[in-house]
């Protein structure tokens, strides 16, 4: 399905489907994470269904920890090596996630 043959939903009724809030919708717009497919005459914010999946990144990334400024920066880079953030992010929550060393003799590893 192409973007043209996709429904347009207003803000109120794209909130609703997502699980997000419309203050949260106009937040996201005004910082650059995810801005509308186009504006009504009228001036409503309007969202393709093509829009859910950068959302859904958005609202994942921020779940997870990150900043906006930060899920803006991933984003912007087309997610760029999303598996070296994520793992850079577990790491600064919890270092015993990193690898251990390898230890030659076992006297010396706990």
């Amino acid at each position: 399905m192409n973007e043209g043959d996709q429904k347009l939903f207003k803000a109120r009724e794209f909130a609703r489907l997502t699980g997000v809030t419309v203050r949260a919708l106009h937040h996201y717009d005004r910082l650059g994470l995810l801005k509308p497919s186009r504006y009504s005459q009228t001036g409503y914010r309007l969202y393709r269904e093509s829009d859910v999946a950068r959302l859904e990144q958005i609202v994942a990334l921020k779940f997870i920890g990150f900043s906006l400024k930060q899920i803006k920066d991933i984003l912007r880079n087309g997610g760029g090596d999303l598996a070296v953030t994520l793992r850079q992010q577990r790491e600064a929550i919890d270092p015993s996630s990193m690898p251990r060393p390898r230890c030659t003799l076992a006297a010396h590893c706990a």
